[in-house]
Formats: structure tokens, C-alpha cells, sequence
């Protein structure tokens, strides 16, 4: 039986109510020119697939920029600013929060501002809070600094009023022992996914990668996701701008 086999089932559901599920594809904690990071852009050439690539500001700098040169599948977004945990001990990590909120949105402002010096033209508004965390007060005025959307994870709401496109699928197990999930349970939890995605109504469906950790299994796991959904079952993988511009979900 394939790996696949239920959500083969699930996407017959689908098919059934007429409704056709888009996913898009996201990667966290770019800072730098890497084999990796090589490696991951190769992935979505071979595959024709956008990728949203979340950048850390203050690690970011030309060389990088010289890399997503003429690299037109790949669009950089702003990943909080320093990927620094302002919590306590024992806490949740959270860098969008822990302190005031005018000193976090002066780091999301001054973000914004070198990324954009770094990616002229090409630059999202979205924004990707490191941990996929953002405290609510800091949420509630994230549009004072430009950005127009926010994406976490799951299908938890931040506070914000924009609209927020979030991933719900992630390659990585973190408790586990930051290793990649086998395809078996990324299977398991895409078919779970599909399921809540079409009782929202076709929400799109996020895929969340983090390339400077991959193991060989998350490698594999995420390529063989892709090449199922875009390949054996003709799936549209969308870029992040057009699943918040063109919204109906």
C-alpha cells in the first residue's frame, strides 16, 4: 500500500465536495550563502515550486543577496530581526515580544529596511516571527511597520488584523530530536491537514522547511512530498504574495 494511500482518500473528499486544495512552500532562518541552502533552491527548480524564504535581518548581508540573484522561485520575507529569545528561562522562546512593543517593532522596522536595501524590488511584506511566535500586543500593530501579512504556524490566530497565511505541515521534528520526520508521519499529518483545511473551507495548506538543519530524512521526506503533490497529483504550489493578494479563503 502506498504511503500515500489515505490521503489519496482524503483528496477524493475533495474532489467530491468540487473543491481543490493549493499549497505553498516556506523556509525559515536564511542568513547566509550555503551548501544547504544550494541544495534547497535546487529542490524547487527541479520541482517548478515558489519558495518563501524567512531572511534574519541582522545576520543578512550582500552575499546572500548575490545568491537569490536571478533566482526568480525564491522570495525573501523578513524573519524578526535577530532571531534572539527575549523570555525567561524555561519560557516559550519569543523574540516579537518579552519586552516593550515600540522596541520590538523599531527591530521590525529597522528588518524591514535592510532587507529591502538587500532585496530591492523583490522583498515580501510578509512577516515570519522566529518560532513562528509574536506577542499579542506587538501583533496588533505589526502594520505600522509596512509588513501586509503574517505567517506562524497551524491555524492559530496572532491578533493581528492582517491577514495571516500560516504552515501546517512541518518536515522537522523538533521534539523528536531535531531530526526530519520519516514520510510515513508527514503522510499522516498532511491527510489530518487536508481534512481541516477543506472544513475551513480550501484554506491552502503550508509547507515549512528549515534547510540549515536538514538530515538526509528531512531531505528526502520533502522532496518526495513535493514530487507527490506537484508531480503524481498535479497540486498547485502558489507563491505566498498571491495566496494573501488573491484571497478567497
Amino acid at each position: 500500500m502506498s504511503v500515500f494511500a489515505d490521503v489519496n482518500a482524503e483528496l477524493e473528499n475533495w474532489r467530491r465536495e468540487s473543491m481543490r486544495p493549493r499549497f505553498w512552500l516556506r523556509d525559515d532562518d536564511a542568513a547566509a550563502p550555503d551548501p544547504r541552502l544550494d541544495r534547497l533552491i535546487g529542490l524547487v527548480r527541479r520541482f517548478d515550486v515558489p519558495l518563501l524564504l524567512a531572511v534574519v535581518p541582522a545576520l543578512a548581508g550582500a552575499p546572500l543577496a548575490d545568491r537569490l540573484a536571478g533566482e526568480p522561485l525564491v522570495t525573501p520575507c523578513v524573519h524578526g530581526f535577530a532571531h534572539e529569545n527575549h523570555m525567561a528561562e524555561g519560557e516559550k522562546k519569543v523574540e516579537l515580544g518579552g519586552r516593550a512593543a515600540d522596541e520590538v517593532l523599531a527591530e521590525l522596522r529597522e528588518g524591514r529596511r535592510r532587507l529591502s536595501e538587500l532585496f530591492p524590488g523583490s522583498l515580501s511584506d510578509i512577516l515570519v516571527p522566529p518560532w513562528n511566535r509574536i506577542a499579542p500586543d506587538v501583533a496588533a500593530r505589526i502594520h505600522e511597520c509596512g509588513f501586509s501579512a503574517v505567517s506562524t504556524a497551524s491555524w492559530h490566530r496572532t491578533g493581528t488584523s492582517l491577514p495571516e497565511l500560516n504552515t501546517q505541515v512541518d518536515i522537522m521534528d523538533w521534539a523528536g530530536g531535531r531530526v526530519g520526520h520519516r514520510l510515513d508521519a508527514v503522510a499522516a499529518e498532511l491527510r489530518r491537514r487536508l481534512e481541516q483545511a477543506r472544513a475551513r473551507g480550501g484554506v491552502p495548506i503550508g509547507i515549512l522547511s528549515h534547510h540549515l538543519v536538514h538530515d538526509e530524512t528531512a531531505w528526502a521526506t520533502l522532496a518526495s512530498v513535493i514530487g507527490y503533490l506537484k508531480i503524481e497529483r498535479g497540486l498547485d504550489f502558489e507563491t505566498a504574495e498571491s495566496l494573501i493578494r488573491d484571497r478567497d479563503w
